[in-house]
């Protein structure tokens, strides 16, 4: 149904093209999920869980999106103190397990990084997802609060913005690198770099940040070839640092091939042999772990090939104008600065997931957004997602009248 009245009397308007992509997207994620069948340990079974627990979360995260837009999205923005100290216990309490070393049927380590909370019934619940939402919703707050008072637009004004998000994004952020995650922190950092950016600060902050960053990675590479016992102390020491593990499996994959770049290397046969077509449905071509989350598009181009691989990148970056669209066409402000982070965020993790699966960027643990398997993820996003539909129809409704 297109229109409905909700209390306020206003018309709703739902973007049938935001909506149509969302079905694609749910469409490809439980197909991709089901073909990634060989790859999991029991095969099939799983395969077919996995994609009823994807089919539920989609659903749940729907009527998410419709809960929200009945109750006000204004909400969102009154209430998020509340849920950023209920993730910070949270956060804290897996710190703590990890380094007191703390197992239990609810808290318990997977694959190294204590990252979830293990509900009976349900089954995980990553705080990690949220809390990058809530930070983003927290920094609009913000950013609309200090342009609302700034009297200029000045380095010193640009300095207080920039502490007033650190004062509370940097808690979390520690946080979460000590699960020990690196996927979610960098996503948080991009979401809220890129808030800053936009949000009416001197343009020289762009030239400075993407300075840095692109100065940071070649930096890493450049220490990887010739310094790499300095590369080692700096990404957390020890021989069997887990970070520069993935650095190793990212810039020699194939001297790596049965260690540290095993993934890649066999994600890139499976896909690199798939060609124009890709190979006949759910066939075994290589092993690689975590195919249904981290390495779903390598299973969709192994599948579907050429082809498939590249309706999966133009539908994911025709969702992301389509937000750019939304926000550049609304007058609410609020709901516009947390939607720069939110189109940052995801458009950092379109470009991540994709980019590390062809061995462009490095390996990361960043999920491909509503394909990969994942119910955090995938219920995370649907927030930001019901307010885009709010500012889609809050745009028709100026039109209208």
């Amino acid at each position: 149904m297109n229109k409905f009245i909700n209390e306020s009397k206003r018309y709703f308007t739902l973007d049938k093209v935001l909506f149509g992509i969302m079905i694609a997207f749910a469409t490809i994620s439980v197909v991709a999920i089901y073909l990634s069948a060989p790859l999991l340990d029991n095969g099939q079974a799983d395969a077919i869980s996995l994609v009823k627990k994807q089919l539920m979360w989609f659903a749940i995260g729907f009527a998410v999106i419709a809960f929200l837009i009945k109750i006000g999205i204004d909400r969102l923005f009154t209430a998020i103190d509340i849920a950023y100290w209920i993730l910070m216990v949270l956060l804290a309490g897996l710190v703590i397990a990890r380094f007191a070393n703390i197992n239990s049927s609810i808290v318990a380590p997977i694959n190294g990084t204590r990252a979830w909370y293990m509900i009976p019934g349900i089954g995980s619940f990553q705080p990690s997802e949220f809390m990058k939402i809530v930070l983003v919703i927290k920094a609009a707050n913000v950013i609309h609060q200090h342009n609302t008072d700034k009297e200029g637009y000045t380095f010193q004004s640009d300095f207080q913005l920039f502490f007033k998000i650190a004062k509370f994004a940097l808690p979390p952020f520690i946080l979460i690198f000590l699960q020990p995650d690196t996927g979610v922190p960098i996503v948080i950092l991009f979401s809220l770099a890129t808030m800053f950016i936009l949000s009416g600060v001197r343009r020289e902050w762009f030239i400075i940040i993407a300075t840095l960053s692109i100065g940071a990675l070649l930096g890493i590479v450049f220490l990887y070839y010739n310094y790499p016992d300095v590369l080692n102390t700096l990404l957390g020491g020890g021989s069997t640092s887990y970070r520069l593990d993935r650095f190793y499996g990212w810039l020699d994959y194939e001297k790596y091939a049965m260690g540290h770049g095993y993934q890649l290397f066999q994600s890139m046969i499976s896909y690199g042999t798939a060609g124009i077509n890709g190979h006949p449905l759910g066939t075994m071509i290589a092993h690689y772990p975590e195919a249904q989350t981290d390495f779903i598009f390598a299973v969709i181009s192994q599948n579907f090939g050429f082809i498939g691989g590249s309706i999966t990148i133009a539908l994911s970056f025709l969702f992301d104008i389509k937000l750019v669209s939304i926000t550049k066409h609304s007058d609410l402000p609020r709901e516009r600065y947390m939607m720069m982070g939110i189109i940052g965020m995801i458009f950092f993790q379109h470009l991540e997931n994709i980019g590390m699966i062809m061995a462009v960027l490095p390996i990361t643990g960043i999920t491909l957004p509503f394909i990969s398997y994942g119910g955090s993820s995938l219920l995370s996003y649907m927030i930001p997602l019901a307010v885009a539909f709010h500012m889609y129809s809050e745009t028709q409704n100026r039109h209208r009248h």
